[in-house]
């Protein structure tokens, strides 16, 4: 195991253990934007950030959050760090949202790999998205701007802008139009 994931990832894995524990600690959005900055994260003062859980920290690190303006990350959400992510202004990701950015069924010698190999991929959130409670966007996806995801989808390819998207894969239920 130690061979595989190296000890410099598994000191960097102790590090932002570390930072967690500080992060679930902090009452106030504010205060954990600031924490997410000083650690690296590209992220405005008019985030709001309530408790997220962050997985695969050890490998792009904060670095590899990119968030726009008036972002909101719900409750329970989880964002995977071994990736970039970069979601948009005004994007909402509700409760309980899963955000991917890497697959991996595991170890190098687990005998999925063979058909399902590793991959680390950039996840885009557009500006104005909205995505449902519950909802996962797999890795290497990307949603158009000012689109809403129902809750409970599963995003498993790029979504345009200006739609509703739903459904387990996701799919277009109709063009969002502006009167």
């Amino acid at each position: 195991m130690l061979t595989e994931i190296g000890l410099r990832r598994l000191l960097k894995y102790f590090i932002f253990g570390l930072w967690d524990m500080v992060f679930r600690l902090l009452p106030w959005s504010p205060l954990r934007v600031l924490w997410m900055k000083l650690f690296g994260a590209n992220i405005p003062w008019s985030a709001v950030i309530d408790k997220v859980n962050f997985m695969n920290l050890d490998r792009t690190g904060l670095p590899g959050l990119t968030l726009g303006s008036k972002v909101f990350l719900g409750p329970g959400s989880i964002i995977d760090l071994a990736g970039r992510v970069e979601i948009g202004d005004h994007a909402a990701v509700s409760p309980g949202v899963i955000i991917l950015s890497h697959l991996s069924v595991g170890f190098s010698d687990h005998p999925l790999i063979k058909h399902y190999p590793k991959r680390v991929e950039k996840t885009v959130i557009g500006t104005g998205v909205f995505i449902g409670a519950n909802a996962t966007v797999l890795s290497g996806v990307t949603i158009g701007k000012e689109t809403m995801v129902g809750a409970g989808t599963v995003v498993t390819k790029n979504i345009p802008e200006k739609v509703l998207a739903a459904g387990v894969p996701a799919e277009i239920k109709k063009k969002l139009t502006y009167v």
